[in-house]
């Protein structure tokens, strides 16, 4: 399997998909209470309706709810499999390792390591528009690695390594930080990514 994108576009169809399915039901929701409230008011003379079944449209509406469920639940568990598949023949490995409060980047084969902290965050430079495979692990507390332009997360474990795969499809420099809280230096444990073509991200890394 192979997945060659960042999140974003996987996530903007999936929450569109929501989206749908929300705006949906507000309008059948309030659309039968209003229905209900004018069409069955109290008025003078009128006498209360009695108890009535309609067995037919509360299958149908069942089984409407029963396929909406299961659309949801496919679309998402599919998304997320997709997000999460790692190819086996990337060229571009990095490994990352978070502590309190800062973030090592290393680049397996070529002996360049990049660290930094909550005081002078760390530069993660990736080749754009290719794969990268991640071996991700923290050396103490829960972190998590958070790019919130690419709309992407992985928590980083102290006793498992992580492997997950991202591609940055447009060059850039992007923010990012630790998404799950460690601690009193939390909210500075950041760094950059620099998403580069791959000849510059060569000469970067031999510059090193």
């Amino acid at each position: 399997m192979a997945f060659a994108s960042d999140t974003r576009a996987e996530f903007t169809s999936l929450f569109s998909l929501y989206e749908w399915v929300m705006i949906g039901t507000t309008v059948v929701v309030f659309g039968t209470v209003l229905f209900a409230a004018i069409r069955y008011r109290r008025r003078p003379g009128r006498r209360p309706s009695g108890k009535s079944e309609a067995n037919m449209a509360e299958l149908v509406y069942a089984l409407i709810l029963v396929g909406v469920v299961a659309l949801l639940v496919t679309r998402t568990f599919t998304t997320e499999n997709r997000v999460d598949a790692v190819a086996s023949n990337v060229k571009q490995h990095v490994e990352v390792t978070a502590f309190k409060w800062g973030w090592r980047f290393a680049y397996p084969g070529s002996g360049v390591s990049v660290v930094g902290d909550n005081r002078r965050p760390p530069t993660l430079h990736l080749p754009v528009g290719e794969p990268v495979v991640f071996a991700e692990r923290s050396q103490d507390v829960v972190h998590s690695f958070w790019v919130p332009a690419l709309r992407f997360k992985r928590d980083a474990w102290p006793d498992d390594t992580v492997e997950f795969e991202l591609t940055v499809d447009r060059p850039g420099v992007y923010a990012g930080r630790c998404a799950e809280f460690c601690g009193l230096h939390h909210s500075d444990m950041n760094f950059v990514v620099v998403a580069e073509p791959r000849d510059r991200f060569e000469r970067w890394l031999r510059a090193q």
